[in-house]
């Protein structure tokens, strides 16, 4: 057999397991943790539930002194923080009502503006005999339909009509077989209190089946339906000062007898009369709910949605029959403490026993019982993680215009590095290894909790600064100052630094402008487009500088590139599912140019095929576990089952185009400049080992803009780390530059 035989059986070889063990890790990483078995769900079941929404409600209103019940609320039953965000970067009432009925992200049919006036100005429906009517929801209906997220309006009050009716034919096809029957529930339907909680009672065709304007209504409205959903008529943190000609709240009806509060002891700042108003008035109707509520009902207390720009985290407040203390949790955040606004229509059709449909994007809410759970602890819970929630969104904007302004420098600083005079090599090389370092920097900002300092952006920014000298520092120690293992320490703390995020589950990027911020809602756990971005280049970076040896050049790629998978992709770690596609793509085409393949057409095709196909074995696999242990992944699969697939996709794309011109577009055109010039200049790539990392970090780049919402974050932040790191490795011209032809036998020959 002819060496060259036994190379490509052996990378043939190497190439096959690599696929059937990528389908293997990612099924047997472990599945999700079951909310039935785990997260002390009450065994006492409950015969009906209150939601009470109060829009803008936040944890800073709830204390023992003006909202006692709130407060013991909080004590007694399981807590959580809420993100209300669905469509645009803050939540307006009328939005945050709709999407409590479909269960999913919907908006509102007024106009969305900062302060949310419009869309907190909300009609009464009109009245029809015993029921009510919206006649305006075919026009909200439409509006929806523009939005493009999906969104089937009264989905809560059509499940709950379907489980009726399901139950009445169960009951006659018993009776025609002269079986037992089962007995029809009654009361299987929604009433609602107010003009907000009628939006989120009402069906898709905009029929409400009991409606109250006031609390007066609310013994028969229990009487009437076994869900029955609040509206106090109140927004806390509305404007102290509404546009002339705005009426204002007039809390004294409400009961409000004294505004007269003292100092607020957080910033020496006197609290808003109106706020502290607005907060103890929602007070007083949950208190008049809660005596209320009968003995085997429960009661659901939300701040459904943002009072005004910009938008935060809301608290959330279960209690009532067999609801332990805790803390709340959902299949859609994975994580215990935090649940999102489409949440709530699922939780209460759990209560009911009615089966979650397809078009609600929300999962039912879980509790983690604590013994040592108390309202002061669930209150000051809440204040940290919406004061972090606040502290990225105030440092985020900086820290991608101060990234892409310096990865603008290390591109150029890579540019003079390879392709410059020998006078500032060194300074360029150091410059690159620093801008290199910041996005690893930025994730291991979460590990100390620098939103509570005095002043959040000097700490974080202190914590930036003394990540990126450490690393840059260490880079110049003996023994690490030759270029490859400069690139290689770098990249070995970056993925390593992220995997064991991944592993142990501290999920430091929540709390940094490198992972998503909690009140946007897209991912709570597992990996963030932008930590995967960072993760993936380094992982190429890894894969290619290595100095295999022998059988190891295949076999060890296999290995790196199967745990780097299964840190983003696996159902208990990083659940990524454009980052999976990416990056199996990516290696395919990496190690077939390491093991001196040419890349052609059908290489290419190869490595879609394969990424394809391992996603959609993952995926099905997930998708074949209960709804309420799915990931993204498993959740993908059943959109694309149920024919949904396109809007969900076309949305993304959207999304992803969205952000072109955003300030790291400019990044990815100074990387694209200097890219030219290094070109111009030096010619092609000599050795294999860096032409397969040119083109693994390239397929990371193009590939994740294509396939993930984030756009041009993929290729900004995996230039950010690869493209000073890649320069570092190849270094500066050694040689008089070659013909192409030599340059091309170079690297074919070159180990």
């Amino acid at each position: 057999m002819t060496g060259s035989a036994r190379t490509g059986g052996a990378w043939a070889r190497a190439l096959t397991t690599a696929a059937a063990a990528l389908v293997a890790v990612l099924a047997a990483a472990g599945p999700a943790r079951a909310q039935s078995e785990e997260t002390g769900e009450a065994e006492q079941e409950a015969e009906g539930i209150v939601v009470v929404g109060v829009p803008g409600l936040s944890w800073s209103d709830i204390d023992p002194a003006d909202t006692p019940t709130l407060w013991d609320l909080a004590g007694d039953g399981a807590t959580g923080a809420m993100s209300v965000r669905t469509i645009g970067a803050w939540t307006c009432p009328e939005a945050g009502w709709v999407s409590l009925g479909a269960g999913a992200r919907a908006g509102g049919l007024a106009a969305r503006e900062a302060h949310c006036q419009a869309q907190s100005a909300i009609p009464e429906p009109v009245s029809e005999s015993d029921a009510a009517a919206l006649p305006w929801w075919p026009d909200l209906q439409e509006a929806n339909v523009g939005y493009n997220y999906g969104a089937r309006l009264g989905a809560l009050a059509e499940a709950i009509e379907g489980y009726e009716a399901d139950q009445a034919e169960a009951a006659a096809e018993a009776e025609a077989e002269g079986e037992p029957a089962e007995p029809v529930e009654a009361g299987l339907c929604v009433s609602a209190i107010g003009p907000g909680a009628a939006l989120a009672a009402a069906d898709p065709e905009g029929g409400i089946d009991f409606w109250g304007p006031d609390l007066d209504s609310l013994p028969e409205a229990m009487a009437a339906c076994d869900v029955v959903i609040v509206d106090p008529g109140l927004v806390v943190g509305e404007p102290s000062e509404p546009d002339q000609g705005e009426a204002t709240t007039d809390y004294d009806a409400l009961g409000q007898t004294d505004t007269d509060v003292p100092a607020d002891q957080v910033e020496g700042e006197a609290p808003d009369p109106t706020r502290q108003g607005a907060a103890e008035a929602a007070d007083r109707a949950v208190a008049t709910v809660a005596e209320a509520l009968p003995d085997r009902w429960r009661l659901l207390v939300a701040g459904i949605a943002d009072a005004a720009a910009p938008s935060g985290l809301h608290p959330v407040i279960y209690s009532g029959s067999g609801v332990e203390p805790g803390d709340l949790r959902s299949a859609t955040t994975g994580r215990d403490g935090y649940i999102q606004l489409v949440d709530l229509a699922p939780t209460v059709l759990d209560v009911v026993g009615a089966d979650v449909p397809a078009a609600m994007s929300g999962r039912p809410i879980g509790i983690e019982a604590d013994d040592e759970h108390t309202a002061e602890s669930a209150v000051e819970r809440g204040v940290d993680v919406t004061a972090a929630s606040a502290a990225v969104s105030e440092v985020g904007w900086s820290f991608y215009v101060f990234l892409a302004a310096a990865g603008a420098v290390g591109a150029a600083a890579a540019a003079w590095l390879v392709t410059g005079p020998d006078r500032w090599r060194r300074t360029a090389a150091g410059v690159c290894v620093a801008v290199s370092v910041i996005p690893v920097a930025g994730i291991a900002a979460g590990m100390p909790p620098w939103w509570r300092a005095e002043s959040p952006p000097v700490a974080f920014w202190a914590f930036i600064a003394a990540g990126v000298a450490l690393v840059t520092a260490l880079s110049y120690l003996p023994g690490l100052r030759e270029g490859r293992r400069r690139a290689l320490l770098v990249s070995g703390i970056a993925a390593g630094l992220i995997a064991f995020d991944q592993i142990a589950g501290t999920m430091w990027p929540l709390h940094t402008p490198m992972g998503y911020t909690a009140s946007v809602g897209a991912r709570f756990s597992g990996l963030s487009n932008y930590a995967f971005a960072v993760f993936a280049a380094a992982v190429i970076l890894i894969i290619t500088l290595t100095p295999w040896r022998g059988r190891g050049l295949y076999f060890g790629p296999v290995a790196v590139g199967l745990a780097a998978v299964a840190v983003v992709g696996a159902p208990v770690l990083g659940r990524n599912v454009g980052g999976t596609l990416t990056l199996v793509a990516a290696l395919v085409l990496t190690c077939l140019l390491l093991w001196g393949r040419r890349l052609s057409i059908g290489a290419v095709a190869a490595a879609g095929a394969i990424a394809a196909g391992v996603l959609a074995a993952a995926g099905f696999i997930d998708y074949l576990r209960p709804e309420s242990d799915q990931t993204h992944l498993g959740r993908f699969v059943g959109t694309v089952i149920s024919g949904d697939a396109g809007e969900v996709l076309a949305r993304k794309a959207a999304s992803a185009l969205g952000t072109i011109g955003g300030p790291l577009t400019y990044l990815i055109v100074a990387a694209a400049v200097a890219l030219v010039w290094i070109w111009r200049r030096r010619g092609p790539i000599a050795t294999r080992r860096h032409q397969a990392a040119a083109v693994g970090l390239l397929a990371v780049a193009v590939i994740g803009f294509s396939v993930n919402d984030s756009g041009t974050a993929l290729p900004a932040f995996a230039i950010s780390l690869g493209f000073g790191l890649f320069a570092v490795a190849v270094g500066p011209v050694a040689e008089p530059a070659r013909s192409p032809g030599a340059a091309v036998r170079a690297g074919q020959a070159a180990p």
